[in-house]
């Protein structure tokens, strides 16, 4: 398959965590899809029930200039953002002990793979039996898994909030053919 080309629902959205450990920042594609060749090359953070805006924040700033009556607008460096995903909280895959547990005590920088899809691909390897079953569009970055919080609830799941800090630029969209 290839990029989304329609207008839809990403209702197959997913984030993915390499768990190999990162001798090297990756900056190419290719660096970052050879984390995600194989199943058990990542673990998934699944029952994502709610996902904020993922990249770059504008921070446009207003410049007085002497002599001109308006200001100019500029664009300034934005502060790198932080992602607080909702998932619908299933304590057993949190365990202590369990591998999303330790990425989560060891605050140490990962590799994400985000996933756009429209259906349900056979798995989310970044080769063509797995992402490439069907029409995808991939964003990586470098973050930690920095803590998570609980709410529940007598009248709907249970949910936690957990909060990524962000280490990297954000690399694509590329998509697995």
């Amino acid at each position: 398959m290839a990029h989304i080309t329609s207008i839809g629902a990403s209702i197959y959205a997913a984030l993915a965590v390499a768990n190999d450990p990162l001798a090297s920042i990756p900056t190419t594609e290719g660096g970052f899809t050879s984390l995600f060749t194989l199943i058990t090359d990542y673990n998934l953070i699944e029952d994502i029930r709610d996902m904020p805006s993922v990249g770059a924040p504008a921070n446009i700033v207003k410049v007085p200039v002497y002599g001109q009556a308006q200001t100019q607008s500029i664009g300034a460096q934005s502060d790198a953002p932080d992602l607080e995903l909702t998932i619908n909280f299933v304590p057993s895959k949190w365990a202590d002990g369990g591998i999303l547990a330790g990425y989560l005590a060891s605050k140490q920088p990962l590799a994400f793979q985000l996933s756009l899809l429209q259906a349900k691909p056979a798995s989310h390897a970044t080769v063509t039996a797995g992402l490439g079953s069907v029409a995808n569009s991939n964003m990586y970055f470098i973050g930690k898994m920095e803590s998570m919080d609980f709410t529940p609830s007598l009248d709907d799941a249970v949910t936690a909030t957990l909060s990524l800090s962000i280490q990297s630029p954000f690399y694509g969209w590329y998509t697995i053919t």
